[in-house]
């Protein structure tokens, strides 16, 4: 009794100082007074945080009494103190660096240099010292983890994947939202960055959200119609509550959406520039939103050893030792491939590899609207390596290739989608040059004949060898890594090579008029 008592106290404590640092820092920053105390407001805030800490840590070490947690290991003790004064420190960091850093246009450079390194620190310290945090209890909890809180006639229940609530609020549906607002604040910094005008993106983020939820949901019940749907209960169409998302038929529809409501309510911006910082940000919302996945035990893989994995937390190997779609638990020594994670981690690179490699290292290289696209084409390639390594329970469709499908089609639609926006916009540019009168001599014979000659041959090389591996065995009606799927992966990598050396022959085109045209002259 007294440990709940300590629990809810330290959680009221946490919640009120920590919204009372959100609105004294966003006051900070909106107060438009000429000289800033930076020094005093960090001093204060540091007073606030140290208070945070404490809260939080109170909270924390009530979870043994309050659960009837006996006998615990001393050094679990020490990860739950260590791990909770760390954790709540590196967040309420976090909300404060990331505060003043992109809301604060009045400080100096050299602060908000050091912000921003403190605030991207802040990010992988915060992962580690949670797992920390989380040794401390791991041991002591029942598995599978809690996924969502029930409010029924029966009161207000706790609700697992096995249990028999089934969860009004799901963790699964915290996860989806959490990762929508932080990359909504991560757009709305970046638009700012290149507008500097706050809430652009504001309208399309409440319009593209939802519209990708609904997405989401329509290709699921279209895939899985026969499976779920058909001849049943028309309402169970919307019974969303119940699971049933597909990313895929939600980023489609969520980016259209966002793309069509962006270019109505923001007439004089770029469309070009909101989808490349936009689009590829989905990749950590999507990062985030698959942690849902974990705590519903759900879109994993196969059952195997678990001794390559047990460097993962305790609290996450032993939660992968259940299946929604299993019943009890696996093997001893046995867990379910944490697709979830690897995806998750995938994702997170694909992110930085299309923002800041192909977004500003090889800027020169991409049109605009090439960060956009190459995010179908990432999304694609990772959805087509992951579906056959998935628990067949998961496959979508009668013969479970409705996502793997649409993976691979985003894979060649990408690659075509960037081949036409190059060659529209070499065609727009030449257009214009020609209308100013202005003649600027196309790239080098060397250039060109490399690009197109290795693209090419590409092409040639997979066309080829898609089509022999195709070949070798009929059409199964199964999802797997066999020679006919691992072929037609292969045919679609050749047709995405031959889109991409098609952007080389307009230049060569020109090229050629050009030399003869000199040496007519």
């Amino acid at each position: 009794m007294v440990g709940t008592v300590f629990f809810y106290i330290g959680l009221a404590l946490s919640l009120s100082l920590f919204i009372y640092l959100l609105v004294f820092n966003i006051r900070f920053v909106k107060n438009k007074i000429i000289q800033k105390d930076y020094k005093k407001q960090l001093i204060k805030s540091s007073y606030i945080s140290i208070g945070f800490v404490v809260s939080f840590l109170i909270m924390m070490m009530s979870v043994y009494s309050a659960n009837g947690m006996n006998d615990v290991a001393w050094y679990h003790y020490l990860c739950s103190i260590f791990g909770s004064i760390f954790t709540s420190a590196t967040f309420i960091i976090f909300i404060t660096t990331f505060i003043l850093h992109y809301y604060d246009t009045e400080k100096n450079k050299t602060l908000d240099k050091w912000l921003y390194r403190t605030m991207i620190a802040c990010i992988p310290l915060f992962i580690v010292f949670l797992f920390i945090m989380s040794e401390g209890y791991a041991h002591y909890l029942n598995y599978p983890l809690i996924n969502g809180i029930y409010f029924g006639s029966e009161g207000v229940h706790w609700a697992s994947p096995s249990g028999q609530y089934s969860p009004t609020i799901a963790f699964y549906a915290i996860a989806i939202l959490s990762g929508a607002l932080f990359v909504y604040f991560l757009c709305d910094h970046k638009m700012y960055k290149q507008y500097g005008k706050h809430g652009l993106v504001e309208s399309t983020f409440l319009v593209a959200f939802p519209s990708g939820i609904i997405g989401a949901r329509l290709f699921y019940v279209i895939g899985n119609w026969e499976l779920e749907f058909a001849g049943r209960d028309w309402t169970k169409v919307f019974a969303i509550h119940n699971g049933g998302l597909t990313i895929l038929g939600g980023a489609i529809v969520g980016i259209v959406v966002g793309v069509l409501w962006f270019m109505w309510r923001n007439k004089g911006y770029s469309i070009w520039v909101a989808v490349d910082v936009i689009v590829p940000t989905i990749l950590l919302a999507q990062a985030i939103g698959r942690w849902g996945n974990f705590f519903n035990c759900e879109v994993h893989g196969v059952a195997v050893s678990d001794s390559y994995w047990r460097f993962l937390p305790t609290i996450i190997l032993e939660n992968l030792r259940y299946s929604s779609a299993h019943p009890g638990v696996v093997l001893e020594g046995q867990i379910y491939v944490p697709l979830f994670l690897i995806e998750s981690i995938v994702n997170i690179c694909g992110y930085f590899v299309l923002s800041y490699l192909f977004g500003k290292v090889l800027r020169k290289y991409t049109d605009f609207g090439d960060l956009a696209f190459g995010y179908v084409i990432w999304y694609g390639l990772t959805r087509t390596f992951m579906e056959p390594l998935r628990d067949g329970a998961y496959n979508m469709g009668v013969d479970g290739y409705w996502s793997w499908i649409w993976s691979v089609v985003f894979i060649g639609a990408g690659f075509l989608l960037v081949m036409i926006n190059h060659i529209v916009r070499y065609y727009l540019a030449k257009r214009k040059r020609e209308k100013e009168g202005t003649l600027i001599q196309p790239s080098s014979i060397k250039s060109i004949s490399i690009g197109l000659s290795v693209f090419a041959a590409l092409t040639i090389i997979c066309l080829a060898t898609g089509g022999a591996l195709m070949g070798l065995n009929e059409h199964p009606l199964e999802l797997v890594f066999n020679a006919y799927n691992i072929g037609l992966i292969v045919l679609v990598f050749g047709i995405s090579f031959f889109f991409i050396s098609a952007i080389f022959v307009p230049h060569l085109i020109d090229l050629i008029k050009f030399n003869k045209k000199q040496v007519n002259e």
